[in-house]
């Protein structure tokens, strides 16, 4: 899945609310607009370590 797919997903993308909903203490770090780059880039991290957990099954179902 290339890099820009992966961006182009933003129905998986978490608003400002959701974020501070599940990490109040993110209020500190976070503003409406920052929000949205840091939940791209807990897509991002959430989706390769995803796609790592399907790659290590893949390679034990091999065996």
């Amino acid at each position: 899945m290339g890099q820009k797919e992966r961006v182009s997903n933003k129905e998986h993308l978490l608003s400002y609310d959701e974020i501070i909903a599940i990490a109040p203490n993110l209020s500190q770090q976070l503003n409406e607009e920052s929000a949205f780059e840091f939940s791209k880039q807990l897509y991002e991290f959430t989706n390769l370590i995803f796609e790592q957990y399907q790659d290590e099954k893949e390679k034990s179902n091999i065996k």
